[in-house]
């Protein structure tokens, strides 16, 4: 005897009900490990992105300077530099990871605030024998600062585990043509 009932049976429905159930959700796990993956990354890469910006324009300022002298009261922490054109720029870091930049007497403006400062060195300066010059408390001396031939920056970023060391020397593009002359003035 044929049986000439079309369709599916209960158990055949509820089978295909349970295997495409299952096969969706893995398909949902796998698109949100994806996304995360994809946010986590994207994360990362800003947090990049932000310190070389911020390492950059620090870079960028400092081989804009027009004169040793114009590094007095520079430091460990505090970076003065002033171009050509007579722009005061004050760069900043601090124990709570901060990185600030200021245009002439204006406001701070935040960098980064992914500085690792007690792993950062920070600022250093040399003189034209490439000795270490050792600010005293109050930044260098007027004296000091007229002897510096090279600085470098070192600074190190953190977030979360992902840390990034930027270092460069820097030897300002206008310290090539020498000390400004009593004449010049």
């Amino acid at each position: 005897m044929r049986s000439s009932q079309k369709g599916f049976t209960m158990i055949e429905m509820v089978l295909v009900i349970v295997a495409v159930g299952i096969i969706g959700s893995m398909a949902a796990a796998m698109l949100f490990q994806g996304s995360d993956i994809f946010v986590k990354e994207t994360n990362r890469q800003g947090f990049v992105s932000e310190a070389r910006s911020a390492f950059w324009r620090l870079m960028r300022d400092t081989q804009g300077q027009s004169s040793p002298a114009d590094f007095i009261l520079s430091d460990q922490n505090s970076l003065y530099v002033k171009n050509g054109k007579g722009d005061l720029k004050d760069f900043q870091t601090g124990s709570s990871g901060y990185f600030n930049f200021r245009m002439g007497t204006g406001s701070y403006n935040s960098l980064s605030n992914s500085l690792g400062y007690s792993q950062s060195n920070g600022f250093t300066f040399y003189d034209n024998s490439f000795n270490v010059i050792s600010p005293s408390s109050g930044g260098l001396t007027e004296a000091q600062a007229k002897t510096v031939h090279l600085s470098k920056l070192d600074l190190t970023f953190v977030n979360d585990t992902d840390i990034l060391s930027l270092s460069s020397f820097v030897y300002p593009h206008n310290f090539r043509f020498g000390s400004k002359m009593s004449y010049h003035d």
